[in-house]
């Protein structure tokens, strides 16, 4: 036995193959709903001048309970809102509801292409030349070409391994965009419907949010009135001025010389 010798063997092949691939894109999307009914109640029949300037001035105050917003004042119940709207001198009253709806969407689509391209390999094989445990030239020459046929069976597959990640990195945005226009349509139509599901059902509260915000209202019209009225008499002169408040009942005594 001497030491061994080496063969290598350099292999080729031409590679020209066609493949494809599925390629898949999932976009999910979700979207707040409100569902409002809404009533409004003008004012201005009702309350004159000197009325309605008392009240938008106890709405104003810090401590009213409400807040101003772009249209008027508003005052904030669960469940809804009312709003004092100052140009017209209403107000207007909502019950709202709420939900969080989601849509997933999904679009897939084959992808295709071809490779034709030269591949080459080296393969390698020991022997003796005594043959010693087997080891012959014959069988060197064996190995290294089944080596080298191994090597560019995974050159292949890498190949079409990058050139099908590359196509699909490719086509990926469309893809995604399709599934995207898709689930957008189905979100707005999932919303259109659960909106008016939402709108139907805050129809059935509205009387419930109407007698809360009106309670709140009226309080601070109350307080209104109670300011104007106060403010007259300090104007005006008057003396043994007392007022007190009890169960939403105001009590005002004063009194004025002629």
């Amino acid at each position: 036995m001497c030491n061994p010798r080496r063969i290598r063997v350099t292999a080729t092949r031409q590679l020209n193959e066609a493949w494809q691939r599925e390629v898949s894109r999932t976009v999910e999307l979700q979207e707040q709903v409100i569902g409002e009914a809404r009533v409004r109640q003008p004012l201005d029949s009702t309350l004159g001048t000197p009325a309605l300037r008392a009240l938008e001035s106890a709405l104003a105050a810090e401590d009213s309970g409400w807040r101003e917003v772009e249209a008027g004042y508003r005052y904030d119940v669960e469940g809804g809102y009312a709003i004092y709207l100052v140009e017209e001198r209403a107000l207007e009253i909502v019950a709202t509801l709420e939900d969080q709806i989601q849509i997933s969407a999904q679009e897939t689509r084959q992808i295709t292409g071809a490779i034709n391209t030269e591949l080459a390999a080296e393969g390698e094989g020991r022997y003796y030349d005594d043959g010693w445990g087997g080891w012959t030239e014959e069988l060197a020459q064996q190995q290294a070409q089944t080596a080298a046929q191994q090597k560019l069976d995974q050159i292949a597959r890498a190949e079409i391994e990058q050139a099908q990640n590359q196509a699909e990195a490719t086509a990926a945005a469309d893809i995604e965009a399709a599934a995207r226009t898709q689930a957008q349509i189905q979100l707005q139509q999932l919303a259109a419907e659960r909106q008016a599901a939402l709108s139907s059902q805050a129809r059935q509260h509205l009387d419930t949010i109407g007698l809360q915000c009106r309670q709140a209202f009226h309080r601070i019209l109350a307080r209104g009135y109670r300011d104007a009225i106060l403010a007259y008499a300090r104007r005006n002169g008057a003396e043994n001025i007392q007022f007190s408040e009890d169960n939403n009942i105001i009590d005002i005594e004063f009194t004025l010389r002629e």
